[in-house]
């Protein structure tokens, strides 16, 4: 009986670790041709900087208040000047109804304009 559980035991321990390496292998094995040998194009520098979620997603959230009246966007996670973000994103959606909450460094901006922002932080590099 205990040889039957040993087999089987050690028969699981042999796929988890074959699973394992090849999951190890394809991360430590680059070949040479991978290799990057032109220079990355120059990155440009904001004065403030949105970070990512743990989730690698932008913190652009939706929020609807008033019984489903009042529909904002919020831009939370911003480090940096978030006034020049304000006026950068007010020029580019046309839209001068962007308020600053400087204690919890967000954005709040009026209307669902989730996917817009979405794409306009993308196209800057964040």
């Amino acid at each position: 009986m205990f040889e039957r559980l040993f087999t089987r035991i050690s028969a699981l321990r042999t796929t988890v670790n074959a699973e394992f390496r090849a999951f190890e292998s394809t991360l430590a094995v680059q070949p040479e041709a991978a290799q990057i040998t032109a220079r990355a194009p120059e990155s440009v520098v904001y004065p403030y900087y949105v970070h990512r979620t743990r989730f690698q997603t932008l913190p652009v959230y939706s929020d609807i208040k008033n019984g489903k009246t009042r529909k904002l966007t919020l831009i939370r996670r911003i480090e940096g000047d978030i006034g020049a973000l304000r006026e950068e994103l007010s020029r580019h959606l046309d839209d001068s109804s962007i308020q600053i909450k400087s204690i919890s460094n967000q954005l709040v901006i009026k209307g669902d304009r989730t996917k817009e922002v979405r794409e306009w932080l993308t196209v800057k590099g964040f």
